[in-house]
């Protein structure tokens, strides 16, 4: 499970010790669940983990410095925008709560210092968000808690009375070899290990399954190759009623017969029959077997040696698995979230090319900061209030000008343009829309835009309106 509210205490304390003062000099956000601060403090440098992953919740110092995927989740531009140069302050662990609150501010240009404030809530769902000076939400993490949303106001979740007084209070686990940042290390060193063991026991599973499959085929496989003996004794009794075929006679249920052995001794042999068969179907019967089983035999040697290769396979596979890191968790949550709530609609172009369409004002803001990527192309209808429209492109991908149309068409048709002959539409990159620390949900800036003078075509909307997808 997630830190719990005691351990969650007892780092804000220790980071209030020994944090005072230290800058944000970098950061890095390699999935929608973690952040980590590249803080510098006098002689030193450290990485402040905070993560949000299910189960795993915790704020720790890491030591190696994260590595980033080709094309990280869209909140890492805003949480890199807002908290490089910021200077923390202090920890705050919210009494009998699993949540806390790392205070941060930044120095303006006019020298004014303005305050941010990094959430971490180890509930169900865990989730981080980055604050304003009014406790509204710049980014979030995904999942966030419900009723939590981009724009809107940061409340702490109200905590029931009667399950409060039944929580039982269990001892830290935070125990390490560190001196600075001792808890915060120790926590990394919990999880790390849980997770290893997670991770491990996934990966373990399917090849323990394999080798089990493998373990029983084996079993039967030697049976199959074990039955040489019984083929060769078949083989003998055929060659024996083959020369006494004189003394058969149908109905025998057996038949007593003198067998000569290389030496010269004679031994009696007693050959059971079949009382429906006739002598030469009783000779045939054994021949017949003798080659059948030859036959499995000889495949049965043949598949074991490939089923021990196979286990000697699985086998190392396993071993090599204690030797592994596990890797980050994937950019996107587990569980899918309903097309309903997704913060766009998406329009599609007669080729087949999305096109999103940001809902509301709070998902305007979502879909430009958190699902668009830097090099996606952002469209809003000029001087007017209206949708934030997103093309999402490739990285270096040229935008088509059938495409650019159907987006200036929407973005002029869900504004209050809307109905007009003739609108403006700007276009931009993603990486060029800016967001002011106060502004109100949906309102943004944005520079290097291009703006063109759309004639609206009817047609060109009733195509678009049937191929929204929601």
């Amino acid at each position: 499970m997630s830190l719990r509210a005691n351990e969650l205490q007892l780092i804000a304390q220790e980071l209030n010790r020994e944090l005072q003062g230290a800058v944000v000099q970098k950061v890095y956000s390699p999935t929608s669940t973690r952040v980590y601060l590249e803080c510098r403090i006098p002689g030193r440098s450290l990485y402040l983990h905070v993560c949000s992953d299910a189960n795993a919740a915790r704020i720790s110092c890491v030591e190696d410095k994260p590595q980033n995927p080709a094309i990280p989740p869209g909140w890492q531009s805003v949480l890199r925008r807002e908290l490089t140069g910021a200077k923390f302050h202090d920890a705050e662990a919210i009494q009998s709560m699993r949540v806390v609150l790392l205070h941060f501010s930044v120095t303006e240009e006019s020298g004014e210092k303005t305050p941010l404030t990094l959430v971490l809530e180890t509930g169900s769902p865990a989730s981080i968000y980055l604050l304003n000076r009014d406790a509204r939400i710049y980014v979030q993490s995904i999942p966030a808690r419900s009723g939590m949303r981009m724009g809107g106001t940061w409340k702490p979740e109200v905590q029931d009375a009667e399950s409060l007084a039944k929580t039982v209070e269990k001892p830290s686990r935070l125990l390490g070899d560190y001196t600075f940042l001792r808890l915060a290390h120790a926590a990394e060193a919990l999880y790390d290990s849980l997770e290893k063991q997670t991770w491990l026991k996934a990966r373990q599973a399917p090849l323990e399954a394999k080798l089990k499959r493998i373990l029983r085929a084996k079993d039967k496989v030697r049976e199959d190759a074990a039955r040489t003996g019984k083929s060769e004794q078949l083989k003998r009794e055929g060659e024996l009623l083959k020369h006494n075929m004189h003394l058969m006679k149908r109905g025998l249920k057996e038949l007593l017969l003198n067998d000569y052995t290389e030496n010269g001794e004679i031994l009696e042999v007693k050959v059971a029959l079949n009382p429906e068969r006739t002598p030469s179907q009783e000779v045939e019967y054994r021949f017949h077997q003798y080659r059948r089983l030859q036959r499995g035999s000889e495949m049965a040697v043949k598949r074991l040696a490939d089923l021990e290769a196979e286990e000697a396979s699985v086998r190392a596979q396993l071993s090599e698995l204690a030797e592994e890191k596990p890797p980050l968790p994937e950019n996107v949550p587990k569980k899918k979230s309903a097309p309903e709530s997704l913060p766009y609609r998406e329009y599609t172009t007669e080729k087949g090319l999305p096109i999103w369409v940001g809902r509301g004002s709070a998902h305007n803001d979502a879909l430009t900061f958190h699902v668009a990527r830097p090099f996606h192309l952002w469209l809003h209808a000029r001087g007017v209030p209206g949708a934030h429209v997103v093309i999402p492109l490739q990285k270096n991908q040229t935008v088509t000008n059938e495409q650019l149309l159907d987006a200036a068409h929407l973005a002029a048709h869900h504004s209050d343009a809307k109905g007009e002959p003739r609108v403006e539409v700007s276009y931009t990159q993603v990486k060029f829309v800016r967001k002011g620390r106060d502004a109100a949900p949906g309102a943004v800036t944005y520079t290097r835009e291009k703006t063109m003078v759309l004639r609206v075509e009817p047609d060109r909307l009733a195509r678009l309106s049937r191929s929204t997808t929601s």
